[in-house]
Order: C-alpha cells, then structure tokens, then sequence
C-alpha cells in the first residue's frame, strides 16, 4: 500500500481530464494514497462541481475539449482562491513557456507529464502542499 498523505489539506482532490483511462489512474492512484477524489471528463463540469464543493487540490489536464486548461486553472481560482493545481499534460513540458509562467506567477502549484510513473503523483501532491499559497 503507498504511504498515506498526512497534510488535510490536500485530501479533497479534483481530477480534470477528458481521457477516462487518466481519470482512473489518478482516482486510484490518488484514493490509494487517502484521498477523496472525484473526477470528470470537462471543463464545465468542473466549474459546476467547484461552484457546489470545495477541493483542496485540483489535477487539471491542459487540454480539454470544451477549455483550455490554462483557462480552466483561472476560473477555478476565481472560485475557490485557496485551491492548489496540478497542471497535467501530455502536450506541454515543466520548462515550457506557459507552464513556467503559470508556475511564476503562481497560477499552477505543480506539473505532472505524461506520461508519469505513480510515484510521480504522490510526489506532485507532496511538493504542492509545500509550495506558499499567494492566495487565499
């Protein structure tokens, strides 16, 4: 069994990706570390969940059918300041320009590529939990 996150805060995870093998591999990956987790496939069923429930922690994919991610990332963070985002993508890399100015101006607390080795997921939760919030 992997090891357990300890930090609340990041118990309440949202997953983002139009790729329904993805959303299972985060669920079971992120639930085997004692997450609660809840995934859906688009952007505005996103917004529509964030607008009813609070999550500690978004994995958001960067690119959806109905929203670019980067754009998702900027709502959500109209809804709920405090929320922490992993940015997940198959497209861009960590050292790409939008990715690194999106992490600068503290609009993503982490990226995880795909593809990615489960180790990588606990990992990406861990350093988001550590990053300092600018927001609320």
């Amino acid at each position: 069994m992997a090891q357990q996150i300890k930090d609340a805060s990041l118990k309440t995870v949202l997953v983002v990706d139009d790729d329904q093998d993805m959303c299972w591999v985060l669920n079971v990956a992120l639930a085997d570390l004692g997450c609660d987790v809840t995934t859906v496939s688009s952007a505005q069923e996103a917004l529509a969940l964030v607008a009813e429930q609070a999550f500690s922690i978004g994995f958001i994919d960067a690119r959806l059918p109905d929203m670019d991610g980067l754009r998702l990332i900027k709502v959500l963070r109209e809804l709920q300041p405090a929320i922490r985002i992993i940015m997940v993508s198959g497209y861009y890399f960590e050292d790409d320009v939008p990715i690194s100015e999106a992490a600068q101006a503290a609009e993503i607390d982490g990226f995880l590529a795909k593809p990615f080795r489960i180790e990588g997921i606990a990992a990406a939760l861990s350093k988001a939990g550590k990053s300092p919030s600018k927001r609320g």
